[in-house]
């Protein structure tokens, strides 16, 4: 058969229950090309910067993954970008995802607060994801905007590729974090369990804290 492919807890528990209906607003395409099931490792590498200092980041993560965790995946990585700009008072539009073939591609743009006197700040993010095949997929992540002094700017890429089947216990859904390094030191003092939904709605409780939602 061929596979398919820092608030406290309580906080959360209150952010998530207040959060309106509108924070989860959007959808994923029906027809978003599947990843097999199975454990993943996650290679995750870019430059972040401010305009003035600029690092060299990479996180290694593996997650297990079934059909829902896998469309879950992608959700993850738009709230993940949403939480890190509402950090900044800024709010963002909703994404405008599409699939084109093997490519599905997100863009975003956030507005709020900025360093400049009289400007508004705003941000875009443009994320673009290749599935070479049920076992691998490639991705790159684009965060830029105008007023350097207010924001970081980003660009990462990312590979997924399939190791086999979940081991060590994990479940759909778990992710294991193994690596994060800056400038190539590790920042990590262990590895760290978290799950794909639980760190949405992490996520998603932030972004409605953040802004007063």
């Amino acid at each position: 058969m061929r596979r398919r492919g820092r608030f406290g807890f309580g906080a959360f528990l209150v952010a998530i229950a207040l959060m309106p209906a509108a924070a989860s607003s959007f959808e994923l395409p029906a027809e978003l090309p599947a990843r097999n099931e199975g454990l993943w490792i996650i290679n995750r590498t870019g430059k972040v910067g401010d305009g003035k200092i600029t690092f060299d980041v990479q996180k290694i993560w593996t997650v297990c993954l079934d059909p829902r965790t896998d469309r879950a995946l992608h959700e993850l990585e738009i709230r993940e970008q949403q939480a890190s700009i509402a950090s900044r008072n800024r709010s963002c539009e909703e994404p405008q995802l599409s699939v084109s073939t093997n490519m599905l591609s997100w863009t975003m743009r956030c507005s709020g607060s900025s360093a400049i006197a009289d400007k508004i700040g705003k941000t875009d993010v443009r994320h673009f994801v290749t599935f070479v095949n049920g076992d691998e997929t490639r991705a790159e992540t684009v965060i830029a905007g105008p007023d350097n002094l207010a924001q970081s700017r980003g660009r990462f890429e990312t590979r997924m590729t399939r190791l086999g089947d979940c081991m060590g216990g994990l479940k759909p859904g778990e992710m294991v974090l193994m690596h994060w390094r800056a400038n190539g030191e590790e920042t990590l003092k262990a590895r760290q369990m978290r799950n794909v939904f639980r760190e949405i709605e992490n996520h998603k409780a932030a972004v409605a804290v953040r802004l007063g939602r």
